[in-house]
């Protein structure tokens, strides 16, 4: 397996830069919960999450539903829209008139500590 070397000796690398184009904008939120393990989201993993961003289908978001806040794929057509887990042992979420939600951001970025991973494959 090759690997690119991204910084020299004398290079610096900004990770707000890197990582947060929108500064003023983007958050850090914990997740907790197995519904997006197969989105390379285990539980304590850090999203980095822009509210800046318009949500466009397949992205994966921040949601407020009913009050709760939950992180899902957004799947979407001209008619309807659905909140989509990343575990079969979910469902999706179909957004009716009735249901009470508001995206709140985009995921852009998905930080997760080796040990928390290594510890669910043992």
């Amino acid at each position: 397996m090759e690997s690119k070397n991204l910084a020299t000796e004398t290079e610096v690398i900004d990770l707000n830069k890197a990582f947060m184009p929108n500064p003023s904008s983007t958050f850090i939120v914990e997740s907790f919960g197995i519904s997006m393990i197969n989105a390379f989201i285990p539980p304590k993993a850090r999203l980095l999450v822009d509210r800046s961003i318009t949500p466009k289908n397949g992205d994966i978001v921040i949601a407020v539903l009913n009050g709760v806040f939950t992180v899902k794929f957004l799947k979407k057509n001209k008619y309807k829209c659905w909140l989509v887990p990343a575990n079969s042992k979910f469902k999706e979420i179909e957004i009716t008139s009735q249901t009470d939600m508001e995206i709140w951001g985009v995921v852009t970025n998905i930080i997760t500590d080796v040990n928390d991973v290594k510890s669910r494959m043992l």
